[in-house]
């Protein structure tokens, strides 16, 4: 089965602002890798309709799956579902499985707002949220996810269900020359060994500069390779 590749949109005028800090482009950057998919595009896109169903029409044309974050509230300014049922050209619909689980949690009868997020597109499969049991959903290769942190970590598991990968495989090299004095080393090995991404990474911690360098490859005899070959001519 072809590996996945997957585009991330970050729904929220919030994140744009500074308001809040994104943690999503890294949780699901992370799981997405961990399942050996790839996750080649992520964007911030403000909480505007015509801008949302432009950017998201766009990106379910490029990649396999496209996951989303924020949005699927109940406020004003939630507008990813009605985006995603004009994206998809689908109705939105009350779940009863949805009402169920809010009434569940909640009790009857459920708040008139608390009861949009009830509301999926046509023929949506629900994402279960154990924690606050208004749901994510997905509707043809779109993922639908809150934005807060905690429930995007808690719903992870659909990526798994969903997502086709391949292991790939991971090495770090730390060093405390400076990223100027490897560069043109960097390049060459890259060149040498292309199946082979070489991420530079530099830190300012506690214990001074350092860079981090990260391998990563699905063809382990080329990744071996290309550490050899780093690690050698860094020592020299």
């Amino acid at each position: 089965m072809p590996i996945s590749r997957v585009g991330l949109a970050v729904i929220g005028d919030e994140v744009l602002m500074g308001e809040v800090a994104d943690r999503n482009i890294q949780i699901i950057g992370r799981e997405v890798f961990r399942i050996g998919a790839d996750m080649v595009y992520a964007a911030v896109i403000p909480d505007e309709m015509d801008f949302m169903v432009r950017h998201l029409s766009w990106m379910r044309e490029q990649f396999d799956w496209v996951v989303t974050t924020g949005g699927i509230g109940a406020t004003h300014d939630d507008l990813t579902r009605l985006a995603v049922s004009r994206v998809t050209g689908r109705p939105l619909r009350e779940s009863a499985e949805a009402l169920r689980a809010l009434e569940g949690r909640l009790g009857t009868p459920v708040p008139e707002k608390v009861r949009e997020l009830a509301m999926v597109p046509e023929g949506a499969e629900l994402i279960t949220n154990a924690l606050t049991a208004a749901p994510g959903f997905i509707v043809d290769n779109l993922i639908v996810l809150p934005g807060i942190p905690k429930l995007v970590e808690s719903m992870m598991g659909i990526l798994d269900r969903k997502l086709a990968g391949g292991k790939v495989l991971r090495r770090t090299i730390l060093t405390m020359l400076y990223e100027s004095q490897i560069a043109h080393h960097l390049e060459k090995v890259q060149a040498e060994f292309p199946s082979v991404k070489i991420g530079s990474y530099p830190e300012m911690g506690a214990s001074g500069h350092r860079v981090r360098l990260v391998l990563r490859s699905r063809d382990e005899k080329a990744l071996t390779g290309a550490e050899k070959e780093l690690l050698k001519r860094m020592k020299e």
